[in-house]
């Protein structure tokens, strides 16, 4: 079980307020999910990436990380193992084949691995959660595109009967952020939400001081985003993914919707 954040933006951004300030930061996600902790962004011209296998809260590479980080796309993630160990290779997110992929669920990794050809079964650790990653970017390859791959991957794994409690993942190849919310129970748990920043008139009784003030600086340097988390971070208003749901993020920040299968 793992917490996910992500966002495109329309100018580098970094990641300090999402990680330490917000209402329900990922440091505060972190200590229900202490396995290890991630951060892949997007600068532009290629993808950075910094994780550890120990609890982000516990971290001060993850503090300097927070506000060094200058991206266009970032995808972040907390983990709590469910497969593999406490190991960086076991660690989200993953940097493969030019897509940056993490992912919140458990997935029978045997029955993935029957649906991945041998030139895909170059994996970094021993999770489900990367078996699934190469699986939807072989799949990606071969259909030349990447929604094309994942509702492959996604019958492929309904026709093998493959096993999952939650397909849920961020992912981007530097182009478009990616978010699919796939659940096959605890609907309540395997969630995620975004939100388009800035969204209008600010309310001063619904927003902290801090979140105002964070917003208030961001619209004075006219930055734009979409924010895509497992839970709403602020007390903005995040809309929810529905179940079985793509969310596609553009570089002009078009949100759009696309049900799977």
């Amino acid at each position: 079980m793992c917490r996910l954040f992500g966002l495109y933006a329309n100018m580098p951004v970094d990641v300090e307020f999402s990680f330490y300030h917000a209402r329900n930061s990922m440091v505060r996600l972190s200590r229900s999910n202490t396995s290890g902790w991630g951060i892949a962004w997007f600068n532009g011209v290629g993808w950075e990436l910094v994780k550890e296998p120990f609890a982000l809260y516990g971290s001060e590479r993850a503090r300097s990380t927070a506000r060094m980080v200058r991206g266009l796309i970032i995808i972040s993630h907390v983990r709590l193992a469910t497969t593999g160990g406490r190991t960086l290779g076991d660690t989200h997110p993953w940097l493969y084949k030019g897509y940056v992929f993490a992912h919140n669920g458990a997935v029978d990794r045997r029955g993935l691995l029957r649906l991945v050809r041998q030139e895909y079964g170059d994996f970094e650790g021993e999770t489900d959660s990367e078996v699934l990653f190469h699986l939807i970017v072989q799949e990606a390859l071969d259909a030349g595109s990447f929604l094309e791959g994942v509702r492959r991957a996604l019958e492929k794994i309904s026709e093998e009967e493959v096993g999952y409690s939650s397909l849920n993942f961020l992912a981007s190849d530097g182009h478009q952020l990616y978010a699919l919310r796939y659940a096959n129970h605890s609907l309540d748990y395997y969630t995620l939400y975004y939100l388009k920043r800035p969204q209008g008139p600010l309310s001063l009784n619904k927003l902290s001081e801090t979140t105002l003030q964070l917003i208030r600086a961001k619209l004075a340097h006219g930055e734009k985003a979409v924010l895509v988390a497992s839970e709403p971070l602020t007390e903005e208003d995040w809309l929810e993914i529905p179940n079985k749901h793509m969310l596609i993020v553009g570089k002009d920040l078009s949100a759009k919707l696309i049900e799977m299968p």
